[in-house]
């Protein structure tokens, strides 16, 4: 049975190439915090409205994504590498890290983009 965390990150990746905004909407409120935010070295999305935005934007360029390791969790932490595949052939690595919240719900995801650059 998979964990809290495991749960709820999949369906964020899930919704990230969910067509319907209805469907996504849900898949939202089952997985992200009411006032969860993502964190970007560029932006801040706060709250599941703007997260619903920002994927409806992103939605149409993402032919799928893919984890590159494993979901590493803790009892409410995470961390995974993953690529977002687009839909014009190129790809976009990301490095995410996490945290849920006591409900199972993701209140916190700092992203990097790129691969990590050797010491």
């Amino acid at each position: 049975m998979p964990s809290a965390i495991e749960t709820a990150f999949d369906t964020y990746v899930r919704a990230f190439t969910e067509p319907d905004p209805a469907a996504r909407a849900q898949m939202i409120e089952a997985c992200w915090a009411v006032d969860g935010r993502l964190v970007s070295k560029s932006r801040e999305i706060r709250g599941r409205e703007a997260l619903a935005e920002f994927m409806a934007q992103f939605a149409p360029r993402v032919a799928r994504i893919r984890r590159i390791s494993a979901l590493d969790c803790g009892k409410t932490i995470f961390r995974i590498r993953g690529i977002a595949d687009l839909r014009d052939g190129t790809s976009a690595e990301s490095f995410d890290a996490g945290e849920i919240d006591a409900d199972g719900r993701i209140k916190l995801i700092l992203t990097f983009a790129g691969p990590l650059v050797d010491a």
